[in-house]
Formats: C-alpha cells, sequence, structure tokens
C-alpha cells in the first residue's frame, strides 16, 4: 500500500467565519445538515495558510492505514478546518474525484465515527460525512497537510 501525491494546494484558515459561514461560501448543492457550528466550531487561532497534499491509492486502504502512509512521507493529518475552507477555495477539485479527509473523526448522532468528504452527485458539489472506519476506495483522494518548514530566525 502506497500513497501517491496526486495533487498539492495551499488553504487560508482562521478568518474569524463560523461553520455555516464557510459553508455558505462553498455553494454547495448539497450540505449534510450536521456541519453546523456545535459539532464543527471553527477556532480562530488567526489567518493562515497550509498546503494540502491529495494521495492517491491503487487499491482500497483503511483510514489508519493510509494516515500512517501520509505519515512516511511526512505529512499530517488534516482538520475538520481544512475540509471546510478547502471546499470553498478550491471548488473544482471535487468534481474530479471525492475528497476526504481523515481529520480526528467526529462521533455521530447514530455512533459512527464520521470525516468530511467532499464529492458531486448528479453534477452538483456536495459536503457530506463518511464513515472513518469504512474502507476508503481507490477513486477517493485523501488530503494531508504538508507541514510548514520553519523559517530560520
Amino acid at each position: 500500500m502506497t500513497g501517491v501525491v496526486d495533487g498539492e494546494y495551499r488553504i487560508t484558515v482562521g478568518d474569524g467565519r463560523s461553520t455555516e459561514q464557510v459553508v455558505a461560501t462553498g455553494d454547495y448543492g448539497y450540505a449534510h445538515s450536521c456541519v453546523i457550528s456545535e459539532n464543527f466550531p471553527l477556532k480562530s487561532l488567526g489567518v493562515k495558510t497550509r498546503d494540502l497534499v491529495l494521495l492517491e491509492f491503487v487499491d482500497d486502504v483503511m483510514s489508519n492505514d493510509a494516515i500512517a502512509e501520509a505519515a512516511r512521507l511526512d505529512l499530517t493529518r488534516p482538520t475538520y478546518e481544512d475540509a471546510l475552507y478547502f471546499g470553498a477555495q478550491h471548488r473544482d477539485v471535487q468534481r474530479q474525484r471525492p475528497v476526504v479527509f481523515l481529520h480526528e473523526p467526529w462521533l455521530g448522532y447514530f455512533g459512527r465515527l464520521d470525516v468530511l468528504c467532499l464529492w458531486t452527485n448528479a453534477g452538483r458539489r456536495e459536503l457530506g460525512l463518511v464513515g472513518f472506519d469504512d474502507p476508503r476506495t481507490s477513486d477517493d483522494w485523501l488530503a494531508f497537510v504538508r507541514p510548514a518548514i520553519p523559517t530560520p530566525r
């Protein structure tokens, strides 16, 4: 199981907007009703940029195996904030393939551990939840973060 980098994107996060405001900016045809501030509160620690890397796997992969492979490539797990801002700032990426963000899962109302996913259904962009413990298919891009390189002082 080897992940291959299949795209890199820069996002800006932490602008002080609420979850609902960022979701609205994404202009989705559908956004899951659970993606709200109560469940996914945005923490504004100041505006910063983050570099997201999309990994592709040839075969289906479990989330924990994908996270281990990302760590081997010196990538870190995204946050759910990354998913929300990515969807708002890079709208057309999910039209190519689903983009799954393996952030710390949210315990959904029915006991499933969920993570955010961006995809297209019937031509419309959607923001939804998928099970963290479900296998990720080879059709999915898995988003991770390339850590910033500290600047010398």
